[in-house]
């Protein structure tokens, strides 16, 4: 199950208003007329929210949402509530939200922010399920808390539904994938299991280079040099890249050496949040099909010609 935390007791009388027994109790639905304003200090849930058809009250780093998990965009009524490890206090005590559903990453100001309204971690790390099953109960959770239940199963079942035309389209791929996105011009976080590229794995032909250990994320933060330790391998970046790092990799002799990048073997993705939800988990499964299936594609027509 995602992780909960309780609302402080002096806020009872105003959770049981605007959310009734469910907010308290966690188990029963909320009309679709009763959503209350939610503020989403995660990128995941706000873009769970989003995809559900709940415009959240409040997002925080929005700017930096749109750069790097781009899509569903934040309604333009969405209001900025700053960093998401750092939430804007003084704005929030202005007009509080009536939920503040944040993850264990970002509690620390939770018992400040427990003053002014009702708070919620509602994580799918650190929940003691695989990534997948537990994206699936953040999904369901998030509708049964808005009164969306029946657009979070449709959710649900288009993402079936694009892992399975992945799988399909994936299918007979050899060649072994390095999934990487770059920290700075030397290094790359290279994903694994216990993410929603692992997921991808799991669920299709691919097979993932990188093997060696991991963090709570699914990644391992690697200088870039290592990932000539596969030379028959594709790299896959996800974008965005930080700050000027995609001109320097031009001049960077390491990154110039490797095999891959001198063989042709490098894809790049547009923007994927790899820790989010289940919209994101379907644009990765449509981009690998995009630079692998289609590459693969025109190689084989190449030959025949």
């Amino acid at each position: 199950m995602p992780r909960v935390r309780s609302s402080s007791p002096a806020l009872v009388t105003r959770i049981t208003l605007l959310l009734g027994v469910w907010l308290l109790l966690g188990s029963t639905n909320v009309p679709a007329a009763s959503t209350p304003r939610i503020a989403a200090a995660n990128w995941t849930v706000a873009e769970t929210l989003v995809a559900l058809g709940v415009t959240p009250y409040a997002v925080s780093d929005i700017p930096n949402y749109r750069k790097w998990v781009m899509e569903p965009p934040i309604p333009d009524e969405t209001i900025d509530i700053g960093l998401r490890n750092q939430p804007n206090l003084e704005l929030l005590a202005q007009d509080p939200p009536d939920l503040l559903l944040t993850s264990g990453l970002f509690s620390r100001d939770n018992r400040r922010l427990e003053r002014m309204m009702p708070v919620r971690i509602l994580d799918n790390f650190f929940s003691g399920q695989p990534f997948y099953p537990a994206t699936l109960e953040m999904t369901r959770e998030i509708g049964r808390m808005t009164g969306h239940q029946a657009q979070a199963e449709a959710l649900i079942a288009q993402t079936e539904k694009v892992l399975d035309s992945a799988a399909k389209r994936l299918q007979g791929i050899t060649e072994p994938v390095y999934v990487v996105q770059f920290s700075d011009a030397q290094h790359v976080r290279v994903f694994g299991k216990g993410n929603m590229v692992g997921t991808l794995f799991s669920r299709t032909a691919l097979k993932n280079a990188w093997t060696g250990p991991l963090n709570a994320w699914g990644y391992a933060a690697i200088s870039i040099e290592r990932l000539a330790e596969r030379p028959d391998a594709r790299i896959i970046v996800i974008k965005p890249f930080p700050r000027e790092v995609d001109s320097e990799l031009a001049d960077n002799r390491i990154w110039q050496h490797l095999p891959a990048v001198r063989e042709g073997r490098v894809s790049q993705t547009d923007p994927i949040w790899p820790y989010g939800g289940l919209v994101s988990l379907q644009r990765l499964a449509k981009s690998m099909i995009e630079v692998i299936a289609h590459e693969r594609a025109g190689v084989n027509s190449g030959a025949d010609q």
